[in-house]
């Protein structure tokens, strides 16, 4: 790529700001766009990929920090994510289960990204005709705006996704609970590149499940389309925070377990399995700086934090990580639900994710502090920085804390291609020995040499559709832990899960509680009931949310 996307500058100014088109060829000939064409196009869509990217870790407030705040107010509502005490005050309304207050803000920022990437197709569609599309000669030779191109329509792809998997019941539910197909419920309202460029387009009506998954699909596919052949050709991402082709298989293989189409999310899962050269954070760095640094062997999609892009103390690591100094630090901790912890089995070594024996600090006279590191995540997410300064991560006769706040944000690890494609199989008939497999290669690396016959009987025990679906299920809410997969885990199970003590108010979660329901299926903001003419409603009270 001929410039990196740490040019955050022109980030959010171009995530809204419309382009001229006076320089637009609506059919240029030849086979290659005009320099002018070509360079206008190429900011345009680098501009976009940049504007979204600086707003997924874009600070608006403690407890907004973007994409990973998201992530944590779906972990702790789906009750993996804990929090008995709050000094603060930031997430209780999440830990309570009661994350629909943040309806409004999730609502606005996945649209963001689903306006700044229509406005940018329809500068594509202005310079480029229909036949070039598809031309793979000349998809190679204007390469870089391509793979651009690639990069948001993916992350169009991923927006429409996520609003759907928030904002609209599961397949399951609307199936079996409302009586309804995926063709005549309504999920959430679609906007094309027309809509966007069409200023006195102020709203559009919902489009039915069905359509909406029509459009992620498309989106998806064809951004892998030209990522493959891009990537045969040579052209490849220069950071992990931009797109490629293997983030776009793994949403479109997530997107195809959570809509149920189990064959097509072992198909794509398959694919990028086959087709990567990650590897699976072995047993020996579990417990070392896996989740703190972009530059793992294992990290799919992430962000390198920088001295210019931290957030400092309102940020994951500084809401979730006790030796960091912020939020986590001073008692907020945000840990695993108790009877989740009690679960992991012995042999299983994420158990030293969390810590559970107050050994740290055992001699100190802070009782307060000893107590409240408990279930906090110390061997998962936990900066390194001060264990490099002074060999060890915090004492009781020393509060040395990382005050630089620069660990690096995980969004997706190569172990999720392993899960959904083990998740996908496990759904279908006759192929568990399959969905085994793909458990296997994860959990193979998740135990040392002296707990070798135990984790053997632990595979004996997985022997039908049944248990096999169990231990997927804890593998998604142990393994993935505070990466912002609870509550669609929660939701696809739809099973009851009884909590632990280490909760504010709350002992149980059931995804198919009328009375929880909207906890865990948002409903629309009303700022948006009531100003889009398509669902407006005289008597829509305008709440909060509206933001």
């Amino acid at each position: 790529m001929k410039k990196s996307l740490y040019i955050l500058g022109v980030g959010i100014a171009l995530l809204m700001s419309s382009c001229s088109s006076s320089w637009l060829d609506q059919h240029p000939g030849g086979s290659t766009i005009t320099e002018e064409q070509y360079y206008a196009m190429d900011d345009v869509m680098e501009g976009t990929v940049v504007g979204i990217m600086a707003q997924m870790n874009d600070f608006g407030n403690h407890d907004w920090f973007g994409q990973r705040s998201i992530d944590m107010y779906g972990d702790f509502t789906s009750g993996d994510m804990a929090m008995k005490n709050s000094n603060a005050g930031w997430f209780m309304t999440d830990e309570m289960g009661q994350s629909y207050s943040r309806r409004g803000t999730l609502w606005s920022y996945y649209y963001n990204v689903v306006r700044a990437c229509n406005k940018a197709l329809n500068v594509v569609h202005m310079t480029v005709n229909q036949e070039q599309l598809t031309d793979e000669e000349y998809i190679i030779t204007n390469g870089e705006a391509f793979y651009y191109m690639a990069e948001i329509l993916a992350l169009r792809g991923w927006a429409y996704d996520n609003l759907q998997k928030w904002f609209c019941y599961t397949p399951k539910y609307i199936k079996e609970s409302l009586g309804e197909s995926l063709d005549e419920h309504k999920s959430i309202p679609l906007y094309t590149e027309a809509d966007t460029k069409n200023d006195t387009t102020y709203g559009n009506d919902l489009s039915s499940v069905t359509d909406v998954n029509v459009r992620i699909e498309e989106d998806l596919n064809n951004a892998i389309y030209y990522f493959d052949i891009l990537e045969s050709a040579g052209y490849s991402r220069s950071m992990v925070q931009e797109i490629n082709s293997e983030v776009a298989k793994l949403f479109l293989a997530y997107h195809y377990l959570n809509a149920e189409d189990y064959v097509d999310a072992a198909e794509m899962a398959e694919d990028f399995l086959k087709n990567t050269s990650l590897q699976v954070l072995d047993t020996a760095n579990l417990l070392t700086t896996g989740f703190a640094e972009s530059m793992n062997n294992n990290w799919v999609w992430g962000q390198d934090i920088t001295v210019q892009t931290t957030t400092c103390l309102g940020s994951f690591y500084g809401q979730c990580d006790i030796y960091s100094y912020s939020y986590a630090a001073q008692g907020d901790i945000k840990g695993i639900d108790e009877e989740l912890y009690k679960s992991i089995p012995a042999w299983d070594q994420r158990k030293h994710w969390w810590n559970n024996t107050y050994d740290q600090w055992e001699n100190t006279k802070d009782t307060k502090g000893r107590e409240s590191i408990k279930w906090a995540p110390d061997g998962k997410f936990y900066s390194p920085t001060i264990q490099a300064k002074v060999g060890y991560k915090r004492k009781a006769e020393g509060y040395e804390l990382d005050r630089d706040w620069l660990c690096d944000q995980v969004f997706m690890r190569v172990e999720l291609g392993y899960i959904i494609a083990a998740e996908a199989y496990a759904r279908q008939e006759g192929k568990l020995d399959e969905a085994i497999a793909k458990l296997r290669g994860i959990t193979d690396h998740r135990y040392l040499n002296a707990d070798k016959a135990a984790y053997e009987d632990y595979l004996l025990t997985l022997k039908d559709q049944q248990s096999v679906l169990a231990a997927i299920k804890y593998n998604w809410r142990v393994e993935f832990w505070g990466e912002g997969f609870g509550l669609q885990t929660l939701r696809r199970y739809g099973e009851e899960v009884t909590l632990g003590t280490n909760h504010k108010n709350r002992t149980k979660v059931n995804p198919n509680d009328p009375a929880q329901l909207r906890s865990y299926t948002f409903e629309i903001p009303s700022g948006e009931q009531y100003y889009n003419p398509h669902l407006h409603n005289d008597n829509t009270e305008l709440e909060e949310d509206m933001e």
